[in-house]
């Protein structure tokens, strides 16, 4: 069985340039602390996340290789057994001479029907050990699939796009189409989209997702980050109002540090100044495969 493990879903924004308000240096430094703090704290979060599911997904693949295994020489341990008996009644036709051998036979008999039934129970334990991790890969599976099923109206007007990365399910916005440029309103033509996404995001209630904002390199590095934080926290609230609930919502910017193309073309700059949504699986199922 194949996992896609997990899933997950990032926001990401675009580019910053002028027109900022001055701030004092101690402000900013600390704004920026703050936005490096939270990035830190989002990667690591992401690296837990993907080692986890490559962990599961590894243990499930041990343990079906295992159960394989131990099905052919539980097989060949059967066939043993039959030969063995064959043997045996051949045995019991000859007698006299052929005590030693009965005997023989019967203590071969004993043995294999030992060891057929030790197979037979380390292949009941390998069945029933792989039966929760199936279930909740499946679950992952089955969530990412419905996530991908609600937003396929807005996938087919082109509106958005969504993708599995890493393991996770992603739903990308194009930042040009959310924002103008170095901007972190909200476009009043945008609002409908957005409408769109939180009605379908509303639907899942107990699914958690985080929005990330991207940027292009133009522009200094720092600003970019502290737009793109303030895109994705400004998509949020946008569908917060659309009646998502704010508990499985989370807000990070990444600047420009994840790119997805070269931002050597306008094409690549624009593929870039993006906002994800990541859908995240149950850290609580993860931790538990994991043991």
């Amino acid at each position: 069985m194949r996992a896609s493990a997990v899933v997950v879903l990032a926001a990401v924004v675009a580019g910053l340039a002028g027109g900022c308000a001055a701030v004092s240096k101690e402000a900013y430094d600390r704004d920026m602390a703050g936005m490096k703090q939270q990035q830190d704290w989002l990667e690591e979060q992401k690296k837990g996340l993907d080692a986890q599911y490559a962990q599961c997904q590894g243990k499930l693949k041990i343990s079906q290789d295992a159960l394989q295994a131990c099905t052919r020489d539980y097989q060949a341990a059967s066939d043993e057994l039959a030969s063995t008996r064959k043997a045996l009644e051949q045995c019991t036709t000859t007698r006299g001479s052929g005590a030693k051998e009965l005997a023989a036979c019967q203590i071969d008999r004993d043995k294999v029907a030992n060891e057929a039934a030790r197979l037979k129970a380390e292949r009941d334990r390998l069945q029933a050990e792989l039966g929760p991790l199936r279930d909740r890969l499946t679950k992952y599976e089955n969530n990412i699939k419905a996530v991908r099923e609600r937003l396929q109206k807005l996938v087919d007007g082109g509106k958005l796009r969504v993708k599995i990365a890493n393991g996770f399910l992603v739903i990308e916005v194009s930042s040009d189409i959310l924002f103008d440029l170095n901007k972190s309103d909200i476009k009043p033509t945008a609002k409908p989209v957005l409408q769109e996404l939180a009605t379908a995001l509303a639907e899942l209630p107990d699914r958690r997702f985080q929005v990330a904002g991207h940027t292009d390199n133009t522009g200094p590095a720092e600003l970019n980050w502290r737009l793109s934080t303030a895109r994705a926290v400004a998509v949020v609230e946008e569908i917060v109002k659309g009646g998502v609930n704010p508990a499985t919502l989370s807000a990070g910017g990444y600047g420009p540090y994840l790119p997805v193309a070269a931002n050597d073309s306008d094409d690549g700059r624009k593929k870039n100044r993006r906002v994800e949504f990541l859908l995240l699986p149950d850290l609580g199922d993860l931790f538990d495969l994991a043991k």
